[in-house]
């Protein structure tokens, strides 16, 4: 497909479900070669149908539509498959423009509507702190020597409202070390947005706020209830959220970089 971010590769991590496939297609519409990862393929048996919100069902209906998106299993866990990731991804197609770091760990996981507060165990945050903040750093650590090459890139953080205090009542539900984390990814954002800006390599977080996905659908009910009123009982669905990140995604050192932004503020309070 021809568009802007025609001849830009971009990876997109967590991208089998919920806002990480939103952004893998809205990049491939926009033009952009797209590699989109996830833990697993999960590919259907031989006389299976391609099971909803996978990976390989995603490359499936890419393929449908004439979008130009390729898979990679990689676990963000794992600094040997981030690794093995970049790898494959330069071998095949020499470089890499765009990076949105969307894989996360989410408390869904394990419902909690009524957590202790002080009862997260070293495991539970050792989990949290590798997915969400220790995953995203060693993506960006990976990239950002072919990006320095290139003397040019972009990447894309997403965060969570959650972690500005404006959704200050989600800790109430489990949400402490995800939060936390969250908040952490923001400042890392920052930090990098310094470091690489005389690459001209732009950095900025996303929070794409709370929208109809598989994870929202698994937090308790008392949480979406709160969820739905704030959002005067209606919520986006993951296609809302392309606009604002194709916006960044555009975006070089000198046009826009360190900022954490909120999707539902894109042309409000930002750009």
């Amino acid at each position: 497909m021809d568009g802007e971010l025609s001849g830009k590769v971009a990876i997109v991590t967590g991208a089998a479900q919920g806002t990480g496939r939103a952004y893998a297609r809205a990049l491939a519409q926009e033009g952009a070669t797209v590699i989109a990862t996830s833990r697993s393929m999960k590919l259907p048996a031989p006389d299976e149908d391609f099971r909803p919100d996978t990976l390989a069902e995603l490359g499936e209906v890419a393929r449908k539509a004439g979008e130009d998106i390729h898979l990679i299993a990689c676990d963000v866990s794992s600094e040997a498959q981030i690794a093995a990731c970049v790898e494959q991804v330069i071998a095949n197609f020499g470089r890499i423009d765009i990076v949105v770091n969307n894989a996360a760990t989410y408390p869904e996981d394990q419902p909690v509507p009524h957590y202790d507060p002080i009862g997260f165990t070293v495991e539970e945050w050792e989990r949290y702190n590798r997915i969400n903040i220790i995953g995203p750093y060693l993506m960006i650590r990976e990239v950002a020597p072919h990006m320095t090459r290139q003397k040019s890139g972009n990447i894309i953080n997403i965060t969570s409202g959650a972690s500005l205090g404006v959704e200050v009542a989600a800790a109430q539900f489990g949400m402490l070390a995800y939060v936390t984390t969250k908040a952490a990814l923001n400042r890392l954002s920052q930090f990098y947005a310094l470091e690489f800006r005389d690459h001209d390599i732009a950095v900025n977080a996303l929070c794409p706020g709370t929208v109809v996905t598989n994870s929202w659908r698994g937090v308790p009910k008392e949480m979406q209830d709160e969820m739905l009123a704030s959002g005067n009982g209606k919520l986006p669905t993951p296609e809302a959220v392309g606009p604002p990140l194709l916006f960044l995604a555009k975006q070089t050192a000198q046009t826009y970089t360190g900022q954490v932004v909120l999707s539902n503020e894109f042309g409000v309070s930002w750009p």
